[in-house]
């Protein structure tokens, strides 16, 4: 059992308040007294791209040491759950990326996402232009059979899929995001209207707003598809994280889009001067942590505090189907963040279990 002072369900405000913990899940929230704290706690945090940790990338090494470098690192700044994210790789890397995630016995790896290789080239950003694919029916019917069982997270470009492969996977279990893509706002719309709940990673790598083309970034806010969004000032200015927030107030979700220092493989991501860039010197990845992406919507975009946190705990559960996560609910599992009132992590409690020394 815990005492906690204040707490944010990611729906409303407790104060005073004792949670009993039973197998790693929530089994009471009841009154209680103990030491009052400024500190408040808060649902664990939820990314739904990230690349590595520990100087081990994924994309360079599909192993479950790499999941369990990624955990490592990222539970120290509230990040509990994840899904584990591939560049665009060649089908050797997927299948291998498939199997590190089916043999990983480790915490906090909830899915893997795959961004890529179904992306328009034109818009492949960071990514190796080389292992970019067009899809085929004879691909997807492997990708969907290998994943079986694996919930699995797919960035595509619309424009690049014909009717029927497009249904192809819409019919599978597989959870498709639109990304990397130079859709027209008429492909957007038509690709959200057949089932493509999602999008990757709002103004980046995509067709943009414009006066007479509204492109992806306009199919995003002319619709109900959750849109993830990388807010650390450099994807994006805070202005448009706070325009963003407005126009999709209650769809919009964090990721961090973080990568590690590691020159091992096809990717090579450097750390300089606060971001990553490749060996061209692009954007590539952050080094954005889950609580800085908060801190920035609160200080920098004027988001409200209970949305900033909803972003990254409420949201994300919903848009990866994580129904025992994301909420500090009866029934749920006892995963939790204490902030201070400047918004710096104090502990992190995965099922039950303090992390942090």
């Amino acid at each position: 059992m815990m005492f906690a002072s204040r707490i944010f369900t990611g729906h409303q405000w407790l104060e005073n308040k004792e949670i009993s913990i039973e197998n790693g899940h929530i089994s009471a929230i009841s009154s209680g007294s103990g030491a009052s704290t400024e500190n408040f706690l808060v649902p664990g945090f939820i990314d739904l791209q990230i690349y590595g940790g520990g100087g081990i990338l994924f994309s360079n090494h599909q192993t479950t040491d790499s999941i369990q470098a990624t955990f490592n690192e990222h539970h120290k700044t509230g990040t509990v759950a994840f899904q584990i994210t591939l560049n665009c790789s060649p089908a050797a890397s997927m299948w291998k990326a498939i199997d590190a995630y089916k043999n990983y016995k480790g915490e906090g790896l909830v899915g893997l996402h795959l961004e890529g290789p179904f992306f328009n080239p034109v818009k492949k950003g960071a990514h190796n232009e080389a292992f970019v694919q067009k899809p085929s029916l004879a691909f997807l019917e492997e990708l969907i059979e290998r994943t079986a069982g694996v919930p699995t997270y797919l960035t595509i470009a619309p424009e690049m899929f014909s009717s029927e492969e497009l249904s192809m996977l819409l019919d599978s279990d597989i959870m498709c995001s639109l990304g990397h893509s130079d859709a027209t706002y008429s492909q957007a719309m038509d690709a959200i209207q057949k089932g493509v709940s999602r999008i990757t990673h709002l103004f980046n790598a995509m067709s943009q707003w414009q006066s007479r083309q509204l492109g992806l970034v306009g199919a995003s806010f002319d619709s109900d598809a959750w849109t993830s969004v990388i807010a650390d000032g450099l994807h994006c200015d805070y202005k448009s994280l706070e325009l963003a927030y407005r126009l999709k107030k209650g769809r919009l979700f964090l990721i961090t889009d973080a990568v590690t220092n590691d020159v091992s493989g096809p990717y090579s991501f450097l750390a300089k001067e606060g971001r990553f860039t490749n060996e061209a010197g692009v954007l590539s990845g952050s080094s954005l942590t889950m609580i800085e992406a908060i801190q920035n919507c609160v200080q920098k975009a004027s988001i409200p505090l209970e949305e900033a946190i909803r972003m990254a705990t409420v949201y994300p559960a919903e848009v990866a189907n994580l129904d025992q996560l994301g909420s500090i609910e009866v029934g749920k599992r006892a995963c939790f963040v204490e902030l201070n009132s400047a918004l710096e992590v104090q502990q992190v409690w995965y099922d039950g279990k303090a992390l942090l020394n």
